[in-house]
This record gives structure tokens, C-alpha cells and sequence, in this order.
């Protein structure tokens, strides 16, 4: 483990530089003149904007900014740039030459891919000697596509449709890889041969599949009868469901044996998901209970992916450091757990979509930077111009933006400390300060009411049912008091001195509004077929936006009138527009922002808007180009990472989010 973290303390080494590609600055070309753009920038040490623009801000590449011009302009000198190429490239060496010299210790690393992109779904072949991937190859703009690379080889790119791709595995003989899709009607499943071809439709309206070891089966999850794990033969036709009566299943791993199904899901609505090994023979599933006990220490464990090694399960789980990869070993004759799991990876990275064959260990590490980043916006057309603006420095997991009704105070949750805190930030002078806390550790979720005076926030009490108490915070005086023992979700924002709207936990998720005087809840949104996720009450209290889904469609951005009548009947919901999600409103409630979905759920990079029409509710016009940003993301995979705009700003949760392939061996334990 200890290379390992020493290969991440490096990141700039490991993740941008290959001995076969070098810069302008070594190629002839006089280093005399100025380059007055990125793009010149970019292309004169041979590299992409964002690498640059990155390189620019951790790694000291001297370029100069334009003060008395518009804001974002920037330049450079030839002879600057090369003199910090070759001071980089002896630095480089210099660390190659220590790290050679290091004993090796187990588990051994290697780096598969050297793109430094976004890079999600590793898959390796049963020999382990193939691997697939899904990635934009660190292009800027780039859709993300599905990848073949042989281990120590290159790659080439096996699809070219701007679409969103995910769950990547293997066929039982290797020839064909199997993948999700999503099209304009919902997710399907796909076969494409490993060494290219056009795909070929294998289910439609279906996710999560996977071809058992000894080829007879298709494993896959109905996006139309979303319970259990449906079972088809090799070829696609029939199918049978086992497992029934698990719902939600969001991971689906074979046993090497073929008999058995690691599924991650949960029974019942209102109990925790965890793993569960359902016996392909028709036997009720058996719950491990690794995700409970993971819960129980602190940790959130990520169930979009897992490995199934030997009588072991490798995970991703989140603390307040990031996601890190852990191994627990399940008693093979009960599932259940056995010793203490191991940690097997360390450092500011996020490691997580884990793979295997045999005890050959493929995952994705990528940065984990998030933090608070703001760009200016235009007061009379809300478009954003001039750079982004860095707020928070520090590594781990950030977001649930709530402001005042001023403008002068955000707060947010960040783990940035080590832990789990709530911040307040004096957004005219920068300044910030941690909310003591009085009543409990872990606490999370804030909002903030309009006047600052109060702020609510939420916990999770470990469980078979989790458990979410409310705790509403007076700040003047640091009193605190407790509104239940289980409000059945999480503060979002409030809507006056005395009402709060909260996210309410079930297989369908729900807006409800709680009465933080009484603790009476009323329900304000549901749906028996979509989630809704992400409200925002407009500045005047009388819109709220939200975002709505089916199981395994995209998401739309939808507006409803707050007032007497609860719930807001459906009827009453309007779209603004779709394939889109996290809405968020001007400051002064004549615009909607929100997030196109684009072709990777993962992450998010472009803001657009609708005009909004205040008294009648309806949006107006067509959508406007708000923001995008290639080198910086919003990480849509964590909760609560909504933009929040202000009268002059927008603040967002960004990070860089990329990374590379990596693959370690497994010794039996």
C-alpha cells in the first residue's frame, strides 16, 4: 500500500506525462512571442485546454492574465513556458529515479490507462489480459465513449453515439461486451463484438446486465418491473425472475460457480439497501449485512458496483476523507461476514467501479476535489461570463447549498475538516465559520431560513431502518431542539420562518413539508411512477422546481404552484424541459437554471435557463446557454450538489473528477 500512496501523492506524474509525447517548446519552433489564448497556449506544449488550464493551477505554468481587459483573458511568453517545461521535465525524472528505487510491497499496482479523462465502468476480460472502459480519452467536450485497450497495450474506441453508457462487462468466451444505454425512450441493453462491430440490441428496457461464467445465463434488471434479478438464456429469449421480492437492485455480480447472484438492493422502501446473495435455484435471498455494518462505523457504502472475489466482496465506501476500495470476506456456507474488512487503498483519490477476474482487481481512481467554485453573471440577461472563481480549498465530500434571503450567507455541509461539518459563509467578505456542534456528531443536510436566524439539518441513525431526526439550530444563541425521532428524510430549503421542505426517503422518492413548530408533515409532491428529487422553492414562495424520473428514464425539470391544496396533483405540474435535472432559480425568481443530463450521469458540465413567467407559472421562450465548463464538474453522483445562484453569481459544486484505470492483484486472504 505504500506505493500506492506514493504513486498518488504525485498525480501530475502519474496521470499527465508519457515518455513518447513531447511539448513544442523542444521541437525548433523560437520560443520569441506571446500566445494569447488557451488554445495557443494548448497547442504549444502539445497538450489539451483543460491539462493546461490545470497544470496552470497546481504545477505553477507561468501564464499571465489581461487586468485591464475583459475578465478570463489571459497569455503567455514562448521562453517562460519552455524554461518551465524543462524545469518540470528534470523534476520528473529526478521522482521517477525515487520511486524506482522503493521496495515493492503487496498489493502491486499498475496503471492501465494514461488519459487522465473521465473515466467510469472498467470491465476486465475472464483472462484479465482485456479491458474495457467508458471515457471521454481526456478530449474536452468530448462525448464519453465505450473503450477496448489489451493490458499494456492501446485502445481503441468500440461505439461512436453521444449517448450515456454504463455497466460494462464481459461475455463468459470474451467476444462480445455487454453494456446500458439509454436512448430517448429509456435504458436498454447492448452486446457489441469485443474486437468492433456495430451493437446489437439484447434487452430492451432493461439495465444492469451481465452473462454468468459458464455462459448459459443473462442476468438483468426490468426497467418495467423493477424487482428482482430477471434470468434469460445466453441468447436473450424467455426469462424467469428470482430474488423477487428485492427491489431497487442498482449492482448485479455472478459467483464464479454460476449458482449464485451478488444483487445490491433492499426488501422493503423504508429499510437500508444492502448486499444480498440470491441462489440462482429460486431459494430466498440472504442479506451479508456489510453494508449495516459498514453504516454502523461511519462509512456510506457506494452500491453502483462491486467484485465478487473468491469468498470475498470488494467495494467503494465514502467517509469524510473520500472513496476508498475495501475487501470483506463472507463465510461462504452463510454469506455473512467474517473478520474485520481491509482497506485496500489510501490517499486523495477516489477509487471506486470495481472489477474483476480471478483476483485481478481493475477500478477507476480519479480526483476528488470537490469544492465551492463561483462565476460571475450578467444582472440583466442571468448568462454567465468571465472565470470561474475558486472558493474552498480541501479534499472530501461537499455540497447542500441553502443562502439567506439577502444574498449574504450560504451554507453548505463539507467533510474538508476531517469530518462532517456545517459552514457558514459571510459571502461578501469570504469569511467562514464551522456551526458548533451542540447536539450531535455527524450531522449533515443544512438549510439555512431567509432571515439566517435558524438552520435546520438532518442525521441518519444506523439500522436495518435508518432512522432521520431532524434538529433545528438557533443560531444566535446556539440553542438547539429536535423535531422527531424520524422525519423520514432531509431538510432541503425553507420556506418561511417556519416551514421547511424535505426530501422524504422511499423506493419513489417524495417533497414533503414539515411544520417546524409542530413537527406535523403534509405531503407536497409524490408520484406513483416517477422520483422526484432536488425542489427549490422560487425567491417569492410561490413556485417550487423539482426534478421527476421514472425508473431507468432521464430526468425532466418540472415547476408546480405552492399554495392550500396538498399534494399538488399532478395535473397541476408543467415541464420545463428534459434530460435535464438539479434546478435552481435567479435570485430575483425570473429565471429557471438546471443541468442537462448530457451522456454520462455521473458528472455534469453545462447550465442552461428558461425565462420564467412569475404570475402565470409557464416558462417562456426557448431555453438560453448559461454556463459550460470543460475542465471543472458538477458530480451529479453526490446528493445535494445543486448550483445556488445569487444576485451576481452562481456558486457551484465542482471538481476535476478524472482520472485513469488502475489494477492490482488480490493475495488470498
Amino acid at each position: 500500500m505504500a506505493r500506492f500512496g506514493a504513486c498518488l501523492r504525485y498525480p501530475v506524474v502519474l496521470m499527465h506525462d508519457r515518455p513518447d509525447a513531447k511539448p513544442t517548446p523542444g521541437s525548433g519552433q523560437s520560443p520569441e512571442g506571446r500566445l494569447d489564448s488557451w488554445k495557443e497556449i494548448a497547442a504549444y506544449l502539445g497538450r489539451g485546454i483543460r491539462t493546461v488550464q490545470r497544470w496552470e493551477r497546481e504545477e505553477g505554468l507561468p501564464v499571465h492574465r489581461l487586468a485591464h481587459e475583459k475578465r478570463g483573458s489571459v497569455y503567455a511568453r514562448r521562453e517562460e513556458l519552455a524554461a518551465w517545461w524543462e524545469s518540470r521535465r528534470r523534476t520528473l525524472a529526478a521522482r521517477a529515479t525515487d520511486e524506482t528505487d522503493q521496495t515493492p510491497v503487496a498489493p502491486s499496482l499498475e496503471r492501465v490507462t494514461r488519459t487522465s479523462a473521465a473515466t467510469f465502468w472498467p470491465a476486465l476480460s475472464s483472462d484479465g489480459r482485456m479491458l474495457a472502459y467508458v471515457s471521454d480519452a481526456g478530449q474536452d467536450g468530448a462525448a464519453a465513449q465505450i473503450w477496448l485497450q489489451q493490458i499494456g497495450g492501446a485502445a481503441m474506441r468500440l461505439t461512436n453515439s453521444p449517448r450515456e453508457y454504463s455497466n460494462l462487462s464481459f461475455s463468459a468466451d470474451d467476444t462480445r461486451i455487454i453494456f446500458t444505454a439509454r436512448d430517448d425512450a429509456a435504458q436498454n441493453v447492448y452486446e457489441v463484438p469485443t474486437l468492433g462491430g456495430e451493437p446489437r440490441l439484447l434487452k430492451r428496457a432493461a439495465s444492469v446486465a451481465r452473462f454468468s461464467p459458464d455462459g448459459h445465463w443473462l442476468a438483468y434488471v426490468s426497467i418495467d418491473s423493477p424487482g428482482g434479478v430477471r434470468i434469460a438464456a445466453r441468447d436473450g429469449v424467455g426469462f424467469r425472475t428470482i430474488a423477487s421480492e428485492l427491489v431497487d437492485v442498482a449492482c448485479v455480480v455472478w459467483s464464479a460457480d454460476s449458482r449464485a447472484l451478488l444483487v445490491c438492493a433492499h426488501p422493503d422502501p423504508a429499510l437500508e439497501p444492502d448486499w444480498w446473495i440470491a441462489p440462482l435455484d429460486g431459494r430466498s435471498p440472504t442479506n451479508t449485512g456489510i453494508f449495516r455494518k459498514v453504516r454502523e462505523d461511519g462509512l456510506t457504502g457506494l452500491g453502483m458496483a462491486a467484485a465478487w472475489v473468491h469468498d470475498s466482496l470488494v467495494f467503494s465506501a465514502a467517509d469524510a476523507n473520500g472513496v476508498s476500495l475495501w475487501r470483506q470476506r463472507i463465510v461462504p456456507s452463510t454469506f455473512q461476514v467474517a473478520r474485520d474488512r481491509e482497506r485496500l487503498t489510501r490517499g486523495n483519490e477516489a477509487a471506486w467501479f470495481p472489477a474483476a477476474a480471478g483476483r485481478r482487481l481493475a477500478f477507476a481512481s480519479t480526483h476528488a476535489d470537490a469544492n465551492l467554485w463561483s462565476v460571475a453573471v450578467d444582472a440583466a440577461s442571468g448568462v454567465a461570463h468571465g472565470p470561474l472563481r475558486r472558493m474552498t480549498r480541501g479534499p472530501g465530500i461537499l455540497g447542500f447549498l441553502t443562502v439567506t434571503r439577502d444574498n449574504r450567507t450560504l451554507a453548505y455541509f463539507s467533510a474538508r475538516l476531517g469530518r462532517g461539518d456545517v459552514f457558514l459563509r459571510d459571502l461578501d467578505a469570504g469569511s467562514e465559520t464551522v456551526v458548533a456542534d451542540s447536539t450531535a456528531d455527524g450531522r449533515g443536510f443544512p438549510a439555512i431560513s431567509p432571515s439566517g436566524r435558524q438552520l435546520a439539518y438532518g442525521m441518519r441513525v444506523s439500522g436495518v431502518r435508518a432512522m432521520r431526526p431532524i434538529f433545528i439550530d438557533y443560531l444566535s444563541d446556539g440553542t438547539s431542539r429536535q423535531l422527531g425521532d424520524d422525519c423520514g428524510g432531509r431538510p432541503r430549503q425553507w420556506v418561511d420562518e417556519r416551514f421547511l421542505v424535505i426530501e422524504r426517503f422511499a423506493r419513489l422518492n417524495t417533497i414533503a413539508i414539515i411544520d417546524t413548530i409542530s413537527g406535523e408533515q403534509r405531503e407536497l409532491l409524490a408520484s406513483a411512477e416517477r422520483s422526484l428529487k432536488n425542489p427549490r422553492v422560487s425567491p417569492d414562495g410561490r413556485w417550487i422546481a423539482f426534478d421527476a424520473a421514472r425508473p431507468g428514464e432521464s430526468p425532466s425539470v418540472l415547476v408546480a404552484p405552492l399554495g392550500e391544496c396538498s399534494p399538488i396533483p399532478e395535473s397541476a405540474w408543467v415541464v420545463v424541459d428534459r434530460s435535464v435535472s438539479h434546478p435552481f432559480w435567479s435570485a430575483d425568481g425570473g429565471l429557471l437554471y438546471y443541468v442537462p443530463t448530457g451522456a454520462n450521469s455521473v458528472i455534469r458540465s453545462v447550465v442552461r435557463a428558461r425565462h420564467f413567467a412569475r404570475p402565470s407559472g409557464l416558462p417562456e421562450g426557448e431555453s438560453i446557454a448559461v454556463y459550460a465548463s470543460n475542465e471543472m464538474v458538477m458530480p451529479a453522483f453526490l446528493s445535494g450538489t445543486a448550483p445556488i445562484a445569487i444576485s451576481d453569481q452562481i456558486i457551484f459544486v465542482l471538481g476535476d473528477f478524472r482520472g485513469d484505470v488502475w489494477m492490482m492483484e488480490l493475495e488470498p486472504e
